[in-house]
């Protein structure tokens, strides 16, 4: 055989005493790099089954969301049903009124039902259906005061959130009394959030009667925890009879 190099003896020697310190060193280079595919595979299934987690997570969340918001409806569907029927002998016309605007409610209700945030002055045209519909039911007994700032009405809130926490207020508010009474929402911005006010009178004999006040409250703070992680978002206070619904949405900060 033709050496390239035959009279490198000493070569010769150095390359047959350095193989086994050669292969070893190639083994040793082959397993890091085994190891290192092996490493990132684990890495990547890892990853895929925490995408494929969150997504279950997402779509759990989403749908409890949804049977929150079901839950809600048909409370306050069946009053107003019940009102027409009673309405529609003595006043038809205003029987008339109510089923319009109970359509429209409804009709917002589903459009609402695709929609993630909405700006607060779209939930209160929304929440105005609900009190014409309660106000027709009510009469002059039900008295509603509004206090939003301007600056308030862009911010975001989650759909459909005012108008269970306002039917608790009209609920406990009237219940066990044939005087008038006064609702209030009041609404504000804060430094980073959002802050709603909710007053109804509250009578502690009429509250126990009526079997609490939580109607509604606890599925509100259920799913606010579900859409921001937080259980501090809702928080009540009874003051001097008068039963407060506070709320924080937060809200991001403009870039």
């Amino acid at each position: 055989m033709l050496s390239l190099l035959p009279e490198e003896t000493a070569y010769h020697d150095f390359l047959e005493k350095s193989m086994p310190l050669r292969f070893i060193s190639g083994l040793l280079i082959m397993s890091f790099v085994t190891l290192l595919n092996w490493m990132w595979n684990i890495l990547k299934d890892q990853k895929e089954q925490e995408e494929r987690r969150n997504e279950a997570e997402k779509l759990v969340k989403e749908a409890e969301l949804v049977r929150l918001r079901q839950q809600l409806q048909p409370h306050f569907l069946f009053n107003s049903l019940n009102s027409i029927s009673a309405l529609a002998g003595s006043k038809p016309d205003e029987a008339r009124k109510m089923i319009q605007q109970l359509s429209d409610f409804l009709r917002g209700t589903l459009k609402k039902d695709e929609e993630q945030m909405v700006p607060l002055n779209e939930e209160m045209q929304h929440l105005n259906l609900y009190l014409e519909i309660e106000k027709v039911r009510f009469g002059h007994r039900l008295i509603v005061e509004v206090k939003v700032k301007e600056d308030a009405l862009k911010a975001l809130v989650p759909p459909l959130l005012l108008q269970p926490i306002v039917e608790n207020a009209i609920k406990f508010g009237l219940y066990g009394t044939i005087e008038d009474i006064v609702v209030s929402v009041e609404a504000h911005n804060a430094t980073s959030y959002l802050s709603l006010e909710i007053k109804n009178p509250l009578d502690a004999q009429t509250q126990s009667a009526a079997g609490g006040t939580g109607f509604g409250l606890s599925s509100i703070q259920r799913r606010l925890f579900l859409l921001y992680g937080r259980n501090d978002l809702l928080t009540t206070e009874k003051k001097e009879n008068i039963f407060i619904t506070r709320l924080k949405i937060p809200q991001l900060k403009a870039s």
